[in-house]
């Protein structure tokens, strides 16, 4: 079990804007962990994210992994899922970003890792660690829905600091999917069935068929130049309407509840339900997503 009182030592894996945003000042704020050090392959940036932290910059991948217990990774998904074999190999434990990977094949390699070493993980999908998105699933366990409606709409692929290359190239499935199949399969069941039309990189529009017999409706697009985004999950049923905001549900900050999920689970030995296992459900899903689309 370790000494509860000793934060875990976590290093980072990138340096770029959504690891200056959320990984670092939630690892070095503590109080359930610190932030052992930061690596990237821009070495410079790597210096100045640690700097503003109170942290070291790490020279290599290899010496990051020698001083901490777990690693955080804010990085493409191709390189996480290289980086994260490495790191589990390693006996690291493994905050993951989504999507775990580009390919199924990818991913399902950096599940296999995992098992075999026996380390824990956990994913990073922020909105299930905010306390309306938790009371409004334990809503939608109480609700008889027949059928839902979620888009998920954003400009951030054209303008802003996560416009980046491999989220054009790739578009909304990957980047947006993960978050939006989540919380469709955590408000009606697994997704038994996808039929789809659109493109990736401009809209996606998917129809699903869940266990439970209810049917939802997806719009995705991350190239809509909207004065805000949106990112709305509405459930219907007998006794009426569902509605979720998602984007009104973001003032709250997930952070303290992550940081402290995944130090709980390390102490424990044990995954929490948001582990590379439910990311790998997700993976499949944009796999299924994109073959609907032909």
């Amino acid at each position: 079990m370790g000494d509860t009182t000793v934060p875990l030592a976590v290093g980072l894996v990138g340096a770029g804007p959504w690891a200056g945003k959320v990984y670092a000042p939630m690892l070095a704020a503590g109080p359930e962990t610190r932030l052992a050090g930061v690596w990237s392959r821009r070495p410079e940036s790597a210096r100045a994210l640690a700097g503003a932290h109170g942290s070291v910059a790490a020279d290599s991948f290899a010496s990051l992994l020698e001083c901490c217990d777990a690693v955080a990774f804010a990085v493409p998904p191709d390189v996480q899922a290289e980086l994260g074999v490495q790191a589990a190999r390693a006996g690291r434990h493994l905050m993951l970003d989504k999507p775990l990977a580009f390919t199924l094949e990818e991913a399902q390699c950096l599940a296999r890792a995992v098992d075999d070493a026996g380390v824990v993980t956990q994913l990073m999908l922020t909105h299930r660690y905010r306390p309306r998105t938790i009371a409004f699933l334990a809503g939608a366990a109480a609700f008889e829905a027949a059928g839902a409606r979620l888009a998920f709409l954003s400009g951030a692929f054209v303008r802003g600091p996560y416009a980046g290359s491999w989220r054009r190239e790739r578009g909304a499935l990957h980047d947006l999917g993960p978050h939006a199949f989540d919380l469709l399969e955590a408000a009606l069941g697994p997704i038994e069935h996808i039929t789809g039309l659109g493109d990736p990189r401009r809209w996606v529009s998917l129809a699903c068929r869940h266990a439970s017999g209810a049917v939802s409706d997806l719009a995705l697009s991350g190239v809509m130049q909207l004065p805000r985004t949106v990112f709305r999950l509405d459930l219907y049923g007998p006794a009426g309407a569902l509605e979720f905001d998602a984007v009104a549900a973001s003032v709250d900050d997930p952070l303290p509840l992550a940081r402290r999920t995944f130090v709980e689970a390390v102490r424990a030995g044990r995954s929490p339900a948001l582990d590379v296992h439910r990311g790998l459900v997700l993976q499949e899903l944009i796999g299924r997503a994109l073959r609907a689309l032909g």
